[in-house]
């Protein structure tokens, strides 16, 4: 790892320091807000006092409002700034964590979770727009990929501190990660500054404020509408695994959390690295790559029965990840005009509500009618429509003539 650091040129590091600001405000965000994700279902069975079922009825309302926030505040970036509505939203999502610590009836919490959906995107929306704002095109892929690996230290980081705290009091890490949220805000209205481009002229000449010429660029829905598939098949190692492997290897909780660790792991070590790799190529080739290895790593989720085999596969589709999601992230980028950048990124962004809603209701159905293992034949076939879906792509659209074909 060392070695490949030294091997590294000086410039590849050489970012705005506005980029090491947002950097290190993602940390921040990303340790706080983890302290209290894994918990939250948890502090509210125990004191709501109603069944599982009913408190797993609420998230829905959360994906629902991510979706409509996501909608709304996309355009408010693209015409008034990005600054300003990324200080609105760590304040509101100041608001809401404190809520969370005083609020003890079930329609109080489902107030909360939708406002929590809400203020939820936003953050990542504004720094993701604003890092294509600052850093040149060719240079996005490994900001994009720099930015991913600090997002996934700290939510590897903040369970833990979470944890700890949450033995004193679920009120404590509540009201610390809301202060948190607000502290944040200060040092984005002191530090950052606006980076919305001046008089900025869409490659289209659109003056369109809304998603209608969104919908129009084929390239772009016939590629989210791809990556959303990949997502739903993803959403299975988080969402459907753990019920998986206790109920029919009986596995431990813990033992799925090592499974989890090796995702955390990969993403923080290897990241950087593998995506300074993959930029030199065709984007939709490298989002095909990235699209089998997925499907290779979930079809062998059928085949796995001991701990290590789970371990791999969880691997197998981080390898994936690492190829997936940070070329996307620039490929949007690039794609989006000026003017239009965070409505693009914006929608980019509803891959994970979407293909946590979506992707674990097929496997569940899967599970229940046909048998466990089928879920990850399901699964598996996303992921194998999507890598056909992006090797279609990749010879209609070539976004850079320049770069080879294949890997």
């Amino acid at each position: 790892m060392l070695a490949l650091f030294r091997k590294r040129k000086i410039s590849d590091f050489r970012y705005p320091s506005e980029f090491w600001l947002l950097f290190w405000g993602v940390f921040i965000n990303r340790v706080t807000a983890s302290m209290i994700w894994p918990f939250l279902t948890v502090y509210m069975f125990q004191t709501l006092n109603v069944p599982l079922t009913t408190i797993t009825l609420l998230f829905p309302l959360r994906a629902i409002s991510s979706i409509v926030s996501t909608a709304i505040v996309s355009p408010i970036m693209d015409k008034t700034g990005r600054k300003s509505v990324i200080i609105f939203g760590l304040i509101a999502s100041g608001l809401v964590f404190f809520a969370m610590a005083v609020v003890t009836t079930l329609p109080l919490w489902a107030i909360v979770i939708t406002a929590f959906g809400a203020v939820l995107p936003i953050y990542n929306i504004g720094v993701n727009t604003m890092v294509a704002d600052i850093i040149p095109q060719e240079r996005r892929a490994p900001a994009y990929a720099l930015i991913r690996t600090v997002s996934n230290a700290g939510i590897a980081i903040g369970p833990i501190i979470g944890g700890v705290l949450a033995v004193i009091s679920f009120q404590l890490v509540f009201m610390l990660t809301g202060v948190s949220y607000l502290v944040l805000a200060v040092l984005t209205v002191i530090f950052i500054s606006e980076t919305i481009p001046e008089n900025p002229q869409s490659k289209h000449g659109l003056l369109d404020g809304g998603y209608g010429f969104i919908l129009k660029d084929m390239r772009f829905v016939s590629f989210i509408g791809m990556y959303f598939l990949l997502l739903m098949a993803y959403a299975h190692m988080f969402s459907l695994l753990p019920v998986y492997v206790s109920e029919n290897f009986g596995l431990a909780e813990n033992e799925y959390s090592l499974m989890i660790t090796v995702n955390a792991v990969l993403v923080v070590f290897f990241q950087y690295f593998v995506t300074k790799y993959s930029e030199r190529f065709d984007d939709f080739r490298v989002m095909t790559l990235g699209a089998m290895i997925y499907a290779v790593g979930l079809f062998s989720f059928a085949f796995g029965s001991e701990l290590w085999h789970f371990m791999l596969s969880v691997g197998i589709v981080t390898i994936g990840e690492l190829i997936v999601v940070p070329t996307a992230t620039t490929l949007v980028a690039n794609l989006a005009p000026d003017n239009m950048r965070a409505r693009y990124l914006g929608l980019l962004s509803l891959g994970y509500p979407i293909g946590s809603g979506i992707g674990p209701v097929i496997g569940g159905f899967l599970n229940d009618a046909v048998a466990p293992v089928a879920m990850w034949y399901g699964a598996g076939m996303m992921a194998v429509i999507g890598t056909i879906g992006f090797f279609v792509l990749s010879h209609i659209w070539n976004p850079d003539k320049l770069k080879p074909a294949i890997l």
